[in-house]
């Protein structure tokens, strides 16, 4: 009779990886996780997770976690990641819903800098609504009269806005169908010499923006 050797321990999965970075990022608090703090508990090699990401910083981003070394995130870059979060959702996030792929950033950020999830929120708002509306592109020399093809991220999350994050064409939104990607189209064609700004875009979900460009009425942006 002879012996053969049979691994049975299953294959770690990325998800399993990322939930337990996740894990240990939670019970030490503050949304920022060092490979030394996740060493004292975390189930894994931090060399087997850093062979699976590339790099500790890849891994702990891709779970929606703040590498320990990033402490003083910008108010910009909070902000910039909410707009990402709510045009994903097509809603206000909520606290729990802060981790990747919607969130670059967990909630520990957010309440840190603002006293509280809806302190962040009612920040974040406050300076939308402050902030003038991108109405029309301002040419930088060197740059075409359309402007740049692709919208800025504050331009699409104005797009959005004002279309209240539903497909103009269908009425779908991630807020009620989570599988719904919603996209920013230009109304004339950026290749026609349609302009990048505000009343020149729309926002469409992916199934109609494709069927758009299948049925060849406009071409796609």
């Amino acid at each position: 009779m002879r012996f053969t050797f049979e691994n049975t321990r299953p294959k770690i999965t990325d998800a399993e990886l990322l939930a337990d970075i996740r894990g240990v990022g939670t019970v030490a608090g503050g949304g920022m996780l060092t490979q030394r703090a996740y060493r004292k508990v975390g189930r894994y090699s931090t060399t087997a997770i850093k062979n699976r990401f590339g790099t500790w910083k890849a891994a702990v981003a891709a779970a929606g976690l703040v590498p320990g070394s990033k402490r003083d995130i910008p108010d910009d870059e909070l902000f910039d990641n909410l707009r990402e979060a709510w045009m994903r959702l097509g809603r206000q996030p909520r606290k729990r819903e802060m981790t990747a792929p919607v969130s670059r950033y967990t909630h520990h950020p957010y309440v840190r800098r603002f006293g509280g999830w809806l302190g962040a929120m009612r920040a974040f708002c406050d300076a939308i609504e402050e902030s003038e509306e991108p109405v029309e592109w301002r040419v930088p020399r060197g740059q075409p009269a359309r402007g740049p093809r692709d919208p800025s991220l504050r331009l699409r999350f104005f797009v959005m806005r004002r279309d209240f994050f539903k497909c103009v064409v269908c009425g779908r939104s991630p807020a009620t169908d989570p599988r719904t990607q919603l996209h920013v189209d230009h109304v004339l064609a950026w290749s026609k010499g349609g302009k990048t700004e505000l009343k020149n875009l729309q926002t469409l979900c992916s199934h109609c923006n494709l069927g758009k460009s299948d049925l060849g009425a406009t071409d796609a942006s």
